[in-house]
This record gives structure tokens, sequence and C-alpha cells, in this order.
């Protein structure tokens, strides 16, 4: 063997080698999106049917004590005569 078919040979070895990384890294990635893939169909599937839910609860109407409670929870609302209070553990930031 001469110097030249050796070097052409360690050639063909490094690029073998390098394809079988780039192969594995390929399918590793692919694996990952998958998974990622599952996760993000069944957060779709999840929030579809929490959907379903809120659309059935428009249709049916809400009781008066359930606004009573979504305007204290979400809107900060309080009756008449109430005091409400904050402390300042309460607030963000």
């Amino acid at each position: 063997m001469n110097s030249r078919e050796t070097l052409v040979r360690i050639s063909l070895v490094a690029l073998l080698l390098y394809s079988l990384a780039c192969f594995v890294t390929v399918g590793r990635d692919l694996r990952q999106a998958e998974l990622m893939r599952a996760q993000l169909l069944q957060q779709t599937e999840d929030i579809r049917l929490l959907n379903k839910e809120l659309e059935e609860k428009i249709t049916q109407g809400q009781s008066p004590e359930e606004m009573q409670q979504l305007a204290r929870e979400r809107l900060g609302l309080v009756l008449a005569g109430e005091k409400l209070f904050y402390f300042s553990t309460d607030r963000e930031g």
C-alpha cells in the first residue's frame, strides 16, 4: 500500500464515522420530536375537553352563586358593606 491509498482509506473511515454519528443524532432528534408530538396531542385533547365543559356551562347558564364566586375570584369584587384587604405578601413583584 502506498501513502495515497492509506490516506484515502483513512478519509473513508472518517467519513463513515461522521455519517454514523449524524445518523444517530438524527434518530435521537426524531424520537424527541415524536415524544413532543405525543405530549402536544395530549395537551390539545385536554384543552378540547376543557373547552367543551366550558361551552356546556355557558349554554346551561350559571347560577347566581357561581357568578358571584367568579366575580369575587377573578375580578376581586365584593358585596356592599364588605371590606377587601390586600396584604403586601399577596402582590406580585
